[in-house]
């Protein structure tokens, strides 16, 4: 029982970051837009760039705090400080304030956003080219992948 405790300590705070997907494209997509309109630049890879750099800020800026619960409730010992998510937030709360949520906001960003143009500038290099789920469906490129 111990065994799986250690597993799975924190993962629910971990589950809470589905929704980091959405925010990025929606913050990407809406800030290329944004860039291209203020810009003389068309389909430009700077603009990309730019667009998903920034795009990573808002959710960096988000899940910070639950990634501080999920690595604190992932370290600590068994049962050492805090059983649930919410005794960890308390904890944080009365040590260190409400800005002891964002400890590690920076490194955070400088580790996600290099990843995350990456990421995005790609995807949306292959979504303007015209490459789609059905475009490799018609060539079988699937079937070569067996």
């Amino acid at each position: 029982k111990q065994w799986y405790q250690r597993r799975v300590r924190g993962s629910s705070a971990a589950l809470k970051m589905v929704g980091t997907t959405t925010i990025h494209l929606l913050t990407y997509t809406s800030l290329q837009h944004i860039l291209y309109s203020v810009s003389p630049l068309r389909d430009s890879l700077p603009i990309s760039c730019c667009a998903a750099a920034l795009s990573a800020l808002p959710v960096v800026l988000l899940t910070n705090p639950l990634d501080l619960i999920t690595t604190r409730m992932y370290n600590q010992k068994l049962g050492a400080h805090y059983q649930t998510i919410r005794q960890c937030a308390q904890f944080v709360i009365e040590r260190e304030g409400w800005r002891g949520f964002w400890k590690g906001c920076v490194a955070n960003y400088l580790r996600s956003a290099p990843h995350t143009v990456i990421t995005l500038v790609i995807w949306d290099r292959l979504k303007r080219s015209g490459y789609d789920h059905q475009t490799l469906q018609d060539q079988d490129v699937y079937r070569t992948w067996k």
